[in-house]
């Protein structure tokens, strides 16, 4: 029987506001429009990490009903999804590949790469997802999850697997994102504190080395090499190469300055003199000699690690464009091998003994597709892991046009989960990844997408398996990360896009789809240094909310503008008596007011007057871009939830009413008025008819 468990939630104190102020339009100026094709490829999966939700405490100043009540759906999108493997041996000569599936909570599954079968699947209880992985000389397998930071261990002998419990020292950490044996050590690297850490399993003693770099919030990547006695790092955003050296305690970066604006370093391996560390965003894999930190040669790659040296050989592997490449570090020369194209490219990789000799084994897709490359007689065979359908957190969630469906969205490994709220029977539409946001425009239903930052439609059918999705365009050519606000306008036959930046210099992008015309027309860092993560319009108006955080860095405070549809260069700067770091889920009430959420604070703006009303919820929130949402109900009664609170709003009085003190995120609203929320896998529901 399969268990499953949820989180902890951190508690906050909030204080209690209630003013209204009248204030004046500022005028900030337009940037130059571009218009770009779009180019279609196949969709990746997301290989982010689960975002923290830390519920609230709400302050006595604010009406609880605690007689309310709630009835838990269940789970809505189950997914079978590979994040990343580590391969051993045992003592008997079996080889096994050990796979982390993305679940809630994930899972351990183990196959023996001889007879290919899936010999069990093991739960990470505490655990919404897991990437660090690694085996030690002895064949144990050490896991590190996420987001409660646990550590686990896996006796392939006895077939057990133990639950070491919270290795994370600091507040701010919450996700081991990788794993290195060296020596007698595991070592781990963390988020968000970007921290490294080491634990030796025959005493449990851990050792806190801190965080890694000032000022970064990811160690993404970690080795221990012995030889040097030094602990290697990569970190970021932006990225940094960090080498310490134990016996000296000296910290040095080492990456040079022309790779600065990358992201991350997301893979490390160190192989005889050299140390290879894959770059991300860009497809490369910089080698450099470990002792000197030196640059010795740039690898163009495009799968996310390299092999381990082979004995036969004495070459590395890796992937590129679907092939395979070989790679020789004294001449520093790469070769096309001459097999067939894989089609798809290595996520995790190892140089392994089978029976009929050494053969170099990977991981290659999400979907568990793998392969073996015989290096003495040159045979190549495709296989696939037989993966568990794990039930995974829910994220984004919308009401459908007639309000009889509500669309849940499951984070990272993607799908759609399609409640019925008449019958209550629950479908999944699978090919479909992360979203961040929903529109409707013309009965096609519009997401922005994650990674890429791409635009899909989507027309859902009467047979949910038959949906069509086109993808229509990727702001990730703009240098965007997510599409983080959509809005549908009818009246125009208009879709406005907000977006959220990665590698671009400045903030979002505004953009204009025509879907008759096929035309976007684009508006980079349209509020300078900020990201766009809502969009509504009122009356012939559009009003849009901003994030502080654009690429990887935080700008002021949070702006609410407006602008005319068809003049977006005439936007317009709302002052506002608040400040905060994000304002999201504007909604509007009438063709008088608008409300929206600017941090933990609902506000109710007076378009006609020019004036704010506003209360505040909590003075903490979590995330760059996503906390809050607001949806009128049939009875005209506003309801939100924020940091795992579920309120309602008297819109007139401005009376707020705490129905769920935690554990609420995100909302929809079906045809009979019944309030939808999500909690980690699960789908729960609120009745205002039936309290």
């Amino acid at each position: 029987m399969i268990k499953f468990t949820k989180q902890n939630s951190m508690k906050l104190t909030i204080p209690f506001l209630l003013t209204s102020q009248f204030l004046t339009p500022i005028y900030i100026s337009a940037e130059e429009n571009t218009n770009l094709d779009t180019e279609v490829i196949e969709q990746e999966e997301d290989g982010g990490q689960i975002p923290s939700e830390e519920n609230a405490d709400i302050t006595p100043s604010l009406k609880v009903d605690e007689f309310a009540t709630f009835e838990k759906i269940g789970p809505q999108v189950y997914q079978g999804t590979a994040l990343i493997s580590a391969f051993g041996s045992l003592s008997n000569g079996t080889d096994y590949m050990y796979v982390l599936q993305h679940g809630t909570p994930s899972a351990l599954t183990v196959v023996n790469l001889l007879t290919e079968e899936t010999e069990g699947t093991f739960l990470l209880e505490e655990s919404t997802s897991a990437w660090g992985i690694d085996v030690d000389k002895d064949g144990m397998v050490w896991i590190g999850g996420t987001s409660s930071g646990h550590f686990y261990k896996y006796d392939p002998y006895k077939k057990e697997l133990n639950d070491i419990g919270n290795q994370l020292k600091h507040s701010r950490d919450t996700a081991i994102l990788d794993l290195h044996i060296g020596g007698d050590r595991v070592y781990g690297s963390t988020a968000y504190n970007g921290t490294v850490f080491s634990y030796i399993p025959e005493t449990g003693e851990q050792r806190d080395y801190g965080q890694f770099l000032a000022g970064k919030e990811f160690a993404k990547s970690v080795f221990f090499d012995e030889e040097t006695e030094s602990i290697y790092a990569g970190v970021g955003s932006k990225a940094e190469l960090i080498k310490y050296d134990i016996r000296t305690k000296i910290r040095k970066r080492f990456l040079p300055a022309k790779y600065n604006s990358e992201k991350y370093i997301s893979d490390i391996v160190v192989v005889d003199q050299y140390l290879y560390a894959r770059l991300d965003p860009s497809k490369k894999i910089l080698v450099f000699d470990k002792k000197s930190l030196m640059l010795v040669d740039e690898i163009d790659v495009t799968s996310k690690t390299i092999s381990t040296k082979s004995r036969l050989t004495g070459e590395l592997y890796y992937t590129k464009d679907g092939m395979l490449y070989s790679y020789n570090p004294e001449t520093l020369v790469e070769t096309k091998l001459p097999l067939p194209k894989l089609g798809k490219e290595i996520i995790s990789t190892a140089i392994i003994d089978l029976e009929s000799g050494e053969a170099l084994v990977g991981l290659l897709s999400n979907a568990g597709d793998y392969f073996t490359y015989n290096l003495e007689s040159g045979e190549l065979n495709f296989k696939q892991v037989e993966l568990s359908e794990l039930p995974v957190t829910l994220y984004t969630m919308k009401a459908n046009e007639s309000k009889n469906q509500i669309l849940i969205n499951g984070y990272m490994s993607g799908g759609i989960g399609v409640y019925n709220a008449v019958t209550g029977q629950s479908t999944v539409i699978k090919n479909v990844s992360q979203v961040e946001s929903m529109a409707y425009l013309n009965n096609k239903l519009y997401l922005g997408a994650y990674p890429k930052a791409r635009l899909l439609e989507l027309e859902v059918g009467d047979d949910l398996d038959n949906s069509k999705i086109t993808e229509l365009y990727r702001y990730s050519s703009l240098g965007q990360e997510r599409p983080t606000a959509l809005l549908g306008m009818e009246s125009e036959n208009k879709l406005v896009i907000g977006t959220y930046p990665e590698t671009s210099t400045g903030g979002g992008v505004l953009s204009i789809f025509d879907p008759v015309t096929g035309n976007f027309e684009n508006y980079p860092n349209y509020i300078p240094d900020q990201s766009i993560i809502s969009l509504q319009n009122n009356g012939n108006m559009i009003f849009g909310g901003t994030t502080v955080f654009a690429n990887h860095k935080r700008s002021g405070w949070a702006t609410l503008f407006r602008f005319p549809l068809n003049q977006p260069e005439l936007k317009e700067k709302i002052t506002t008596p608040f400040k905060a770091s994000m304002i999201n889920s504007l909604t509007p009430w009438g063709e008088k007011y608008l409300f929206g959420m600017a941090d933990g604070t609902i506000f109710k703006y007076n378009l006609v007057l020019n004036k704010f009303e506003y209360v505040q919820l909590t003075p903490a929130i979590s995330g760059r871009f996503k906390n809050s949402t607001l949806v009128f109900g049939n009875d005209d009664i506003l309801y939100g939830t924020v940091e795992g609170i579920l309120f309602k709003v008297d819109p007139n009085s401005m009376e707020v009413t705490i129905l769920k003190q935690e554990g609420a995120y995100d909302l929809a609203i079906d045809l009979n008025g019944v309030v939808y929320f999500r909690n980690q896998a699960e789908l729960w529901k609120y009745n205002p008819r039936q309290q």
